[in-house]
């Protein structure tokens, strides 16, 4: 099974890259990965590099200072603010700043695709998988900030081909609209490959953590996972719940089918997802917005 995977991956990513043309590493995390791979590294060290990235500087200073550390006194000090949280979640915050300032930029809706409606989405799905996996012994050894980056980054996929492959990415959509078939149906006809495939085709090239970009592509169809399948159905259920609560990636598309298997590979049956619920929508309405 893994072996007819790996062949199967190499094709997609090589038909995916000959296909669309995938935005390099944002440079501050080139320059984090090159300083936190050195033994001496020191919280200095990463804090020079997160300053030059006015984004990235100010998300860890907001971070840093909100409820979830708890921290008596204001800090201002980038170099302060890693040393409280840590060279690894300095670079989580890194990620997320840079993806926004990649392809957060606010544009007018497109027929069947709205950029802040997908951001929306993409954010309640990424604040659906931190509360499910929070609440589940299957990643008891997950940090919280990964499970909502995979929830963050599953549909990367579709703003890339929004931005570099536009008309036939339309077209696709309007197909989806007319014939009421789900986007993930129509791309291989159209594309050859789907949307989960270009966002983790991305995550490879950009040094991103292997099941990340693993539960990427399967989001989907998480059955087909041969590695990661636990995180591929977390992910599954937090994009599906995102579509059911009424934050759909794109406009007018049916959702896909969802997966009933899933529930037993994160830990929660359906009623405990369902007692979810709430707090997964009052987080959400708490989330700022990348605008």
């Amino acid at each position: 099974m893994a072996q007819q995977e790996t062949g199967s991956s190499t094709n997609i990513l090589g038909l995916v890259n000959s296909t669309i043309d995938l935005p390099t590493m944002p440079e501050v995390l080139i320059k984090l990965n090159e300083v936190m791979a050195r033994p001496d590294a020191s919280a200095a060290d990463v804090a020079k590099v997160i300053s030059a990235d006015p984004a990235v500087a100010t998300n860890i200073l907001r971070i840093v200072n909100s409820a979830y550390y708890g921290l008596q006194v204001r800090v201002s000090s980038v170099s302060l603010a890693i040393s409280v949280m840590g060279f690894n979640m300095a670079k989580k915050v890194a990620l997320k700043a840079a993806v926004f300032s990649s392809f957060g930029k606010r544009r007018e809706k497109i027929q069947h695709f709205d950029p802040a409606g997908f951001w929306r989405h993409a954010v309640f799905a990424g604040v659906a998988a931190r509360t499910l996996a929070g609440k589940s012994t299957v990643f008891a050894d997950t940090h919280p900030e990964d499970a909502y980056i995979a929830g963050l980054l599953h549909d990367i996929g579709k703003i890339i081909l929004m931005e570099k492959s536009a008309p036939r990415y339309l077209a696709l959509l309007r197909k989806s609209v007319q014939q009421k078939r789900s986007e993930i149906e129509v791309e291989p006809e159209d594309l050859g490959f789907t949307h989960a495939d270009v966002g983790s085709v991305l995550a490879i090239k950009w040094a991103l953590p292997e099941d990340l970009a693993i539960a990427i592509r399967y989001h989907h169809s998480p059955a087909k996972d041969p590695f990661h399948r636990s995180l591929s159905s977390l992910i599954h259920l937090a994009d599906h719940l995102a579509w059911r609560g009424g934050t759909p990636s794109t406009v007018g598309t049916p959702m896909g089918t969802l997966d009933p298997d899933c529930y037993s590979q994160i830990g929660l049956d359906p009623a405990q997802v369902e007692e979810l619920l709430p707090q997964i929508h009052e987080d959400f309405a708490a989330s700022e917005l990348p605008w």
